[in-house]
């Protein structure tokens, strides 16, 4: 086959941009330090890649909504712990008004105490956390309970608030206000023991009182046994964070393997690029050159 000048040019040419193009392509890794920029670069890493990111993005909302969930227990566990304080203090308060001793009118004042850890109970009974009531199951917008609990009827929401801490994996995190502070139809419930008492004060009823005692021990031991509850769902909760965490990194680390670029072996590809890429341009340029003038000199 008789090869012509133009023959000689076209290849030449070819042969050139392919070499610009390989020069471009390890400069745009270099420049933005991944060895994927586009699908055609390796569609079976690019597949990889995008698996990576959707498991991170999946995790990284997993540790969310667990961080979430924990924070709701550790908002649970101090009104429960403030219960509880408040709790002893109506025991205190109980057995030193339950004394015969006692006059009426220390009672009174000791009624009117009780009658202010009352409403702190109610209050405690209310609470919400991020504008969610915590003891009134799914119905987190309603108020669990009415100024007056221990004489106002109230029905609460036995419903669970659960979060999605992995792949089909969830977690309750509320409480039910019912099993912490009792049913209203419970004679010996919370609301219902603190409101008795402060009335027998006030009625100056001794073996009344007296009674009240045990009762107030039975609710502190259930306060301390809901306690132990939520300490347990913490403890679960630790454990699958750290799980996360690792998950995460393990993840990351994959994706970068297959996004990132290795950069010595870059460095060394540019290098090589651009030796291939000058040398193409001289060759170009010795060949190319002899022209009619040249002749003609």
């Amino acid at each position: 086959m008789r090869i012509t000048q133009s023959m000689m040019s076209r290849n030449l040419m070819t042969n050139l941009q392919g070499n610009y193009k390989r020069l471009d392509k390890t400069q745009e890794q270099l420049s933005t330090n991944r060895q994927l920029n586009r699908p055609s670069d390796n569609p079976v890493g690019v597949a990889s890649a995008l698996h990576y990111r959707q498991e991170i993005s999946s995790t990284n909302q997993f540790s969310e909504n667990a961080e979430d969930a924990d924070s709701w227990m550790q908002f649970t566990d101090s009104v429960i712990n403030e219960a509880t304080q408040i709790v002893q203090r109506l025991s205190e308060l109980a057995v030193q008004g339950g004394t015969d001793t006692v006059p009426k009118d220390a009672r009174e004042n000791i009624a009117s105490e009780v009658g202010q850890l009352y409403n702190q109970l109610v209050s405690l009974g209310n609470s919400q956390f991020k504008g969610k009531y915590i003891f009134n199951g799914e119905r987190v917008d309603e108020t669990p309970f009415s100024a007056d609990p221990a004489n106002v009827s109230y029905e609460l929401d036995e419903g669970e608030v659960e979060y999605q801490i992995g792949a089909g994996i969830t977690i309750p995190v509320n409480l039910s206000g019912t099993k912490v502070f009792g049913e209203f139809s419970d004679p010996n419930g919370l609301f219902k023991v603190v409101d008795g008492l402060k009335k027998s004060l006030m009625a100056d009823n001794t073996s009344d009182i007296q009674a009240a005692i045990s009762k107030l021990q039975n609710n502190l031991q259930n306060l301390t046994t809901r306690q132990s509850e939520v300490g347990g769902k913490q403890n679960r909760l630790t454990f699958t964070m750290s799980r996360l965490d690792d998950l995460s990194i393990n993840y990351t680390d994959l994706q970068g393997k297959v996004e990132d670029v290795d950069m010595a072996k870059a460095i060394t590809d540019l290098k090589t690029s651009e030796s291939i890429y000058q040398a193409s341009l001289d060759t170009m340029a010795r060949i190319i050159r002899p022209s009619l003038l040249d002749f003609l000199r």
